[in-house]
């Protein structure tokens, strides 16, 4: 028979692990944290910055220079000197007619071989092409067709003055036997191998119905082969003063009224000049005319202009349109507000009381005027009755109630409504005034996101 045991298991009394429990505390927490962020709107800081806004606004037009046509007097072939957009001076050779063609036949045979062109030209080539390249820009592609036109220009006009300086002789021969007659500018200006038909347009000319640019016709004056007397042989824009006819509509008419000068960005390389401007009304249908006296041979091979009319430009803080919230205050006469606690930083109102204890309230002006502040509904409620100091005069909180525009400033961690004086918007951001006796500062942080916040809300930030 087995004897019984009198061994008595010795049961441990029950120890509090003080390092477990903490684990257990921190770990809870951490999963608070990780479930509140992942639950909880993504709340975004912004810092305010000083900064300006344009407002720009597209239109096209239509241009009107001072162009002179020149004629050929005789039959023949033409072989030219200059490229297109050129700035001449009197006496530049700009083209030469050979009546029997033999001449210009050997001026031109070698075009386009690379033992032409000196290494001067080519540096120069290299560094032009070396410019483009690095101010190229992919929103602007169309630039890339002015390069490649003027690049052929350039090559163009180096192959005919190294041709022409070859062949000298045969050229002094031709010229003695009336074979080759060279023709040159009888003004300075800015030389165009092209007719669109608008040669002779004045402000005071123009219709509306010229102003079609599917229609426009242009006649590239260079392409021909031969010419008769009484061809035209080239153009010169033969002044710097040069007018830019703008369609608009009625209400950028009467934006511009007094308006006699304005800053105009031209689309195509993003130059800016200034412009007098004029208002014209023709077949009722308002116009702005845009008179300038530069830039008028960097876009005189184009009829029909892209410009930028630079009409707004303020400056002051600059601030998200997201940030901006509306909220509404109590307006309260200044009258009812007093110094609290000995404290002259610290303003506030009596709050009638039926049973003859008045409460001093302590509150938050958010805006003032003239005669009022504005606060909020925090610590006083529509239907309290204010009294005046060392008056029997009484004031109902709610009988003037006003919204005003405004940010959330985050400053110390949590949300607090600061109001905004608005120069100008646009779609993205506003320009506010800088200053303000209870708006924003410089460099103060505000929520991105204003209409997920409200007041004393405390802010994480990611």
């Amino acid at each position: 028979m087995k004897e019984k045991s009198n061994v008595v298991r010795y049961r441990r009394p029950f120890q509090l692990n003080i390092g477990s429990v903490l684990c257990i505390i921190i770990f809870i927490y951490v999963l608070f944290h990780i479930f509140t962020f992942l639950t909880t709107e993504s709340i975004t800081i912004y810092e305010v910055t000083q900064g300006t806004i344009v407002s720009n606004d597209t239109y096209q037009g239509l241009a009107v220079r001072q162009e002179t046509v020149v004629n050929t007097d005789r039959d023949g072939y033409p072989f030219y000197y200059s490229k297109n957009k050129s700035r001449v001076g009197v006496k530049s050779p700009i083209y030469s007619v050979d009546t029997s063609g033999e001449l210009v036949k050997k001026l031109t045979e070698k075009e386009g071989t690379a033992n032409t062109i000196s290494k001067e030209n080519l540096l120069s080539m290299k560094n032009e092409i070396a410019t483009f390249v690095n101010d190229y820009d992919g929103i602007r592609f169309s630039k890339v067709y002015s390069f490649k036109g003027n690049t052929t220009d350039s090559l163009q006009q180096m192959y005919s003055q190294q041709m022409a300086d070859s062949y000298s002789a045969d050229i002094a021969a031709a010229a003695s036997a009336d074979l080759f007659y060279t023709y040159y500018a009888p003004v300075p200006g800015t030389l165009l191998f092209y007719t669109d038909g608008f040669e002779g347009l004045t402000v005071d000319s123009f219709t509306p119905d010229m102003f079609a640019p599917s229609k426009w016709n242009v006649t590239n004056l260079r392409a021909r082969e031969a010419v008769a007397a009484g061809d035209v042989a080239y153009k010169m824009v033969t002044s710097d003063n040069w007018q830019l006819i703008v369609p608009i509509d009625e209400s950028l008419a009467e934006q511009l009224t007094e308006t006699t000068a304005l800053q105009v960005e031209f689309c195509e390389d993003s130059a800016v000049t200034w412009a007098m401007c004029e208002l014209r009304t023709i077949e009722e249908h308002p116009y702005l005319i845009l008179s300038m006296d530069d830039s008028v041979d960097r876009y005189a091979d184009s009829r029909y202009i892209d410009v930028k009319l630079l009409l707004h430009q303020k400056s002051g803080l600059k601030i998200p349109n997201s940030s901006i919230v509306s909220k509404s205050f109590f307006v309260v006469p200044k009258g009812y507000f007093m110094s609290g606690n000995d404290d002259s930083d610290t303003m506030g109102v009596l709050v009638y009381s039926a049973g003859g204890s008045n409460e001093f309230v302590e509150t938050t002006i958010y805006y003032a005027t003239e005669d009022c502040y504005y606060i909020d509904s925090e610590n006083i409620h529509s239907g309290d009755q204010l009294m005046k100091a060392n008056s029997s005069e009484r004031y109902t909180v709610g009988n003037d109630v006003a919204e005003l525009k405004g940010v959330y400033n985050v400053n110390k961690g949590y949300a607090v409504f600061k109001q905004i004086d608005l120069l100008y918007q646009n779609e993205d951001y506003s320009i506010i005034n800088t200053g303000t006796q209870y708006g924003v500062s410089l460099y103060d942080h505000i929520v991105l996101q204003g209409n997920l916040v409200h007041e004393n809300d405390i802010i994480y930030a990611r």
